[in-house]
C-alpha cells in the first residue's frame, strides 16, 4: 500500500501502550481509563479530565510507598494517581492528534513527580513526552536527544533503587529508542538496540512481554524489507500468543503477518490472516484495528481484481474511520475507494472521492497524499482525454512526490506522465518520463538486489541458526536420554523401597497380630471360663511370688535393712464356698448354670475392687484376699462384708445365700513369716471351710471358721510334711485359735488325727 509508513508510524503509538502494562492502578477509574485508552481515547480523555476535576490532591502517608497507597476516600486522589492520570491523558491526547495539549500534560505529570520525588514515574513521563514528538511531531531529532539525556540521568538517579523498575525504563527507553532508529531508516543501529533491550527482556521473564517483543521486531523488519527475518519473529510471536492464549496478541500477529502476505503477493495466506483479525477486533470493538483490518482486506481484494469486494470493505473502514474522526486516515481510504472507481471506470464517483481526499488532505498538511490525490487526478484526467489538464495534474504530483521521496508514488507518476505525451504526440517528453522512470525503477532494482543480498545474508543467519538447532535438538535427546535413565533407576530405587516398607510393615502386622493373640491366650489362660475371674493358675503363679515377697521384707525388717516392720504385706484370706451355683446347675440345667455363673463372675468383679483381689478357686469356691495392715484380726468383720457380698446379688434373685466361709492371715506364725508357704495357707484354709460344712449341718445357714496362731507360736511346732495334722496339734495345744459364726463344738476331720496321714 502506498501509505504503509505512514500507517506503521501510527501503529507505533498503539502498540507503546501496550508495552510492560504490569503496572497495576490503585483506582478504578484510572483503569477503566487505561483500557478504554486505545480503542476509545475520547472516553478516557473524558474519564481522566472528570477524575482531575472532582478530585481534590492529597498528601502520601508514607512517600516510599510509590505503587501501593490506596484511595479509600472518593474525594480525593494521591499525587501518584494524579500523575497517572495525567500520564493516561497525555496518551489520549496524542491518539486524537493533540500533540501541543499532550505535551503540556505530560510535562506537568513530569513537575509533579518531581516535587512528590517520585524518579520512576518522572522517568516513564519523559519517555512518553519523547515518544509524543516522534509519533505525533514526526520530530526523530528531538525525541533520540530526550532518550540519550534520559538514559544519562537515570544513571545518577539516587531514589531509584528497585532493580525491577530500573531495568524496566531501560527497556522501555530502548525499544522507542529501536523504533525510532528504524522509523528513520537505520536498520542496524535499530537492530542492535533491539537486541540490547532482549537482554533486559530474558531478566523479566515476562510471556506477554516476549510476545510483543517478536511481533515489533518483526514489524521492523517488515518495514525494511526483510521479509524472511520478519516471517520468522512474526510466526514466533504469533505461535508464543496462541500458546499463552493471549487473543488481543494473536490478533496483532494475524494483521502484521497478513500485511507481509499481502506485500509478498501470497493474496490466500494474507487474507486469511486478516480475516481472523478482523473477527476478534470486530468482537471486541475495537474500530481503530477493525477499520485497519478492512481497509487491508480491501486493498487484497483491490490486487486480485474483485473491485465490487474491496469497495464494500474499503467503505466499512471508512465508516470507521469517519466515528473515530481521523481525517489523514479518511482521506487515503478516500483515494483508495476513488482508485478502484477508476478500475471501473466510474469517473464521475472517483472524480468526487479524489476531490474530498484532496480537501482533507490540504486541510490535515499531509503531502504525500496531496501528492497522491494529484497523480490520480491527473490519472482520471488522461482517461477522460483531457490531456493538458492531465499533464498539469501528474507534473504538480510529481513535484510533490519528489519532495518527499516518495518513489512508488514517481514511478507511477512518470509511468502515466510519458503516456499522456505520447497520446499527445510529444514523443521527446514521453521518452523524458520513460527515462527518468527507468532510471528510479534502476535505482528501486539496486535496492531490490541490496535487499537479496541482504535476504541471503539473513538465510545464512537462519541455516546457522538451524545447524545450532539441530546440535541442541541432538543435546536435548542425549539429555533426555540420561533423564530416563535416571528417572528408570530412581523409580527401581523407589520401587524397592516401597516393597521393602510393605514387607516392614507387614512384619509389624504380623507382630501386632501375635501379640494381641498372646494377649488373648494369656487372658484366657489366667481366666476361669465359665465366671471370668482370676482362676487358680493365677493364683499359683501370683501368691507365691506375694508370699515370696512378703517374707523377704520381713527379714530385711528382722535384720534391720528396713527401719519399720513391713505391715503393709500382710494379708487377711477368705475361702468361701456359694452354694447356689452347686445347686443351680442340678435345678436349672447346664445352660443356665453356666449364665449365671457368668453374671455372678461378672458381679463380683465389678464390686472387689483394688488392691482386694478375687479368684475362682474351684467350683463353687472363692478366694478373696486383701491388705491387712491395721493388723485387724475380727474375722466376723470380714465375714460379714463377704456375706454382704453375696447377698446384694442373692436377695434381688430370691435364691439361697447361704455362704461357708474360712478365714486366715499371713504370716500365719506372726513370728516367722517364712514358715509356712502359699499351698499350706491354701490348705488350712481348705481346712477351715471343711470345718464350716461340717457346723452346717449342725446350724443350717452361713457359717464361719476362723483360724489364727498365737503370737509365740513356734515354728517348729508347724515344721511337717502335713499341714493340716500340723494346724489339729497346734489346736490342740492351744498354738492356733479358733474362732466360728457359732459356739459348737468343731469336730475335725478325722483324716487329721495323730495316727493317720493325709493321703
Amino acid at each position: 500500500m502506498n501509505f504503509r509508513g505512514l500507517f506503521l508510524s501510527g501503529l507505533v503509538l498503539l502498540t507503546t501502550s501496550f508495552d510492560l502494562q504490569a503496572k497495576i492502578y490503585s483506582s478504578p477509574i484510572l483503569t477503566e481509563a487505561q483500557n478504554l485508552l486505545v480503542n476509545q481515547p475520547e472516553r478516557t480523555l473524558t474519564i481522566t479530565q472528570n477524575y482531575l476535576k472532582n478530585r481534590r490532591l492529597s498528601q502520601p502517608q508514607d512517600p516510599s510507598r510509590v505503587h501501593l497507597n490506596g484511595e479509600a476516600d472518593h474525594s480525593t486522589r494521591t499525587p501518584l494517581n494524579t500523575i497517572n492520570a495525567l500520564q493516561i491523558q497525555a496518551q489520549a491526547l496524542s491518539l486524537l492528534q493533540r500533540p501541543e495539549r499532550a505535551i503540556s500534560v505530560i510535562k506537568k505529570a513530569e513537575k509533579t513527580a518531581l516535587d512528590n520525588k517520585f524518579m520512576f514515574s518522572v522517568f516513564e513521563s519523559r519517555i512518553l513526552l519523547a515518544q509524543f514528538y516522534w509519533v505525533n511531531l514526526s520530530n526523530s531529532a528531538t525525541a533520540l536527544k530526550m532518550l540519550n539525556t534520559l538514559n544519562v540521568d537515570m544513571k545518577h538517579a539516587q531514589p531509584i533503587t528497585l532493580t525491577r523498575q530500573l531495568q524496566e525504563l531501560k527497556y522501555k527507553s530502548l525499544m522507542l529508542r529501536a523504533r525510532i532508529e528504524s522509523s528513520i531508516g537505520k536498520d542496524e543501529a535499530a537492530e542492535k538496540l533491539f537486541i540490547k533491550a532482549k537482554g533486559y527482556l530474558v531478566a523479566f521473564d515476562d510471556k506477554d512481554e516476549t510476545i510483543n517483543y517478536q511481533i515489533t521486531l518483526g514489524q521492523h523488519y517488515l518495514r525494511h524489507d526483510h521479509y524472511d527475518m520478519a516471517l520468522d519473529r512474526l510466526l514466533s510471536g504469533y505461535w508464543l500468543a496462541v500458546e499463552n492464549d493471549d487473543q488481543p496478541q494473536i490478533a496483532r500477529a494475524n494483521y502484521e503477518l497478513a500485511q507481509l502476505f499481502e506485500e509478498r503477493h501470497v493474496f490466500d495466506k494474507a487474507l486469511e490472516h486478516a480475516t481472523q483479525a478482523g473477527e476478534f477486533f470486530e468482537r471486541y470493538k475495537r474500530t481503530q484495528q477493525l477499520a485497519k483490518t478492512l481497509s487491508l482486506i480491501a486493498s487484497i481484494y483491490e490486487q486480485q481484481g474483485r473491485y465490487n469486494l474491496a469497495l464494500v470493505h474499503y467503505f466499512n473502514a471508512l465508516d470507521q474511520e469517519n466515528q473515530l474522526k481521523h481525517d489523514l486516515r479518511s482521506a487515503s481510504l478516500r483515494l483508495n475507494i476513488a482508485r478502484v472507481y477508476l478500475h471501473l471506470n466510474n469517473y464521475k464517483k472517483a472524480e468526487q472521492y479524489i476531490e474530498q481526499a484532496r480537501n482533507l488532505s490540504l486541510q490535515s498538511g499531509n503531502e504525500n497524499i496531496v501528492a497522491e490525490s494529484q497523480i490520480m487526478q491527473g490519472q482520471l484526467e488522461l482517461e477522460k482525454g483531457e490531456l493538458d489538464d492531465a499533464i498539469t495534474s501528474l507534473q504538480a504530483g510529481l513535484i510533490s512526490a519528489s519532495r518527499i521521496g516518495a518513489t512508488s508514488l514517481q514511478l507511477m507518476g512518470e509511468s502515466v506522465l510519458s503516456e499522456a505525451f505520447e497520446k499527445q504526440n510529444d514523443y521527446y517528453n514521453a521518452l523524458l518520463s520513460q527515462r527518468r522512470y527507468e532510471q528510479l525503477y534502476a535505482g528501486k532494482q539496486k535496492s531490490v538486489i541490496k535487499s537479496n543480498t541482504e535476504v541471503f545474508k539473513q538465510q545464512q543467519k537462519m541455516m546457522e541458526r538451524s545447524l545450532k538447532l539441530e546440535e541442541m535438538e541432538r543435546e536435548q535427546f542425549i539429555n533426555q536420554n540420561a533423564l530416563y535413565k535416571q528417572q528408570q533407576i530412581s523409580l527401581t530405587l523407589i520401587g524397592v523401597l516401597i516393597i521393602m516398607l510393605l514387607l516392614l510393615w507387614r512384619r509389624q502386622h504380623i507382630n501386632k497380630q501375635l501379640k494381641q493373640q498372646l494377649t488373648t491366650l494369656t487372658t484366657d489362660y489366667y481366666t476361669h471360663p465359665r465366671s471370668g475371674l482370676r482362676n487358680l493358675r493365677m493364683l499359683n503363679a501370683r501368691l507365691a511370688n506375694s508370699l515370696q515377697q512378703s517374707s523377704a521384707n520381713f527379714e530385711q525388717w528382722h535384720l534391720g535393712e528396713i527401719i519399720n516392720e513391713p505391715l503393709s504385706d500382710r494379708l487377711r484370706f477368705a475361702l468361701f464356698e456359694v452354694s447356689f451355683l452347686k445347686r443351680i446347675y442340678l435345678e436349672k440345667g447346664y445352660q443356665q448354670g453356666l449364665t449365671a455363673e457368668k453374671e455372678f463372675g461378672n458381679y463380683l468383679q465389678a464390686q472387689v475392687l483394688e488392691p482386694a483381689r478375687i479368684y475362682h478357686f474351684s467350683d463353687a469356691l472363692f478366694l478373696y484376699i486383701e491388705p491387712n495392715s491395721r493388723l485387724s484380726c475380727d474375722p466376723k468383720q470380714l465375714a460379714e462384708s463377704i456375706q454382704q457380698l453375696i447377698d446384694n446379688y442373692t436377695l434381688p434373685l430370691n435364691i439361697d445365700n447361704a455362704l461357708q466361709i474360712g478365714m486366715a492371715e499371713y504370716p500365719f506364725l506372726p513370728r516367722a513369716y517364712t514358715a509356712i508357704n502359699d499351698q499350706e495357707l491354701i490348705d488350712i484354709l481348705l481346712m477351715t471351710v471343711d470345718a464350716g460344712v461340717s457346723l452346717n449341718d449342725k446350724q443350717p445357714g452361713s457359717n464361719w471358721v476362723h483360724l489364727c496362731a498365737i503370737d509365740a507360736a513356734p515354728a517348729a511346732s508347724f515344721v511337717s510334711d502335713n499341714i493340716r495334722r500340723s494346724c489339729v496339734e497346734g489346736i490342740d495345744k492351744g498354738l492356733v485359735k479358733v474362732r466360728s459364726s457359732t459356739n459348737n463344738e468343731i469336730i475335725w476331720n478325722y483324716d487329721h488325727n495323730l495316727n493317720k496321714d493325709i493321703s
